[in-house]
């Protein structure tokens, strides 16, 4: 599994949880608003922040052209 595909993986379980406790939990339409928000801009700040490990030197000479 590709570091992307993991990423996006944590990002929607995050936002979905959030999504079902704040459905399943709330009866406020502000109250679920902010656990919605509290369950899906930290998901989107995730997803704006997070970067792919540098490579390493082996995996650099790996790459050279022949």
């Amino acid at each position: 599994m590709k570091l992307e595909d993991i990423e996006v993986a944590i990002v929607l379980a995050w936002a979905l949880i959030w999504s079902v406790i704040a459905v399943t939990l709330v009866s406020s339409a502000s109250t679920w608003i902010l656990l919605v928000g509290a369950g899906v801009l930290p998901a989107l700040v995730i997803l704006r922040i997070w970067r792919p490990p540098l490579r390493n030197v082996p995996a650099r000479i790996g790459e050279a052209p022949k």
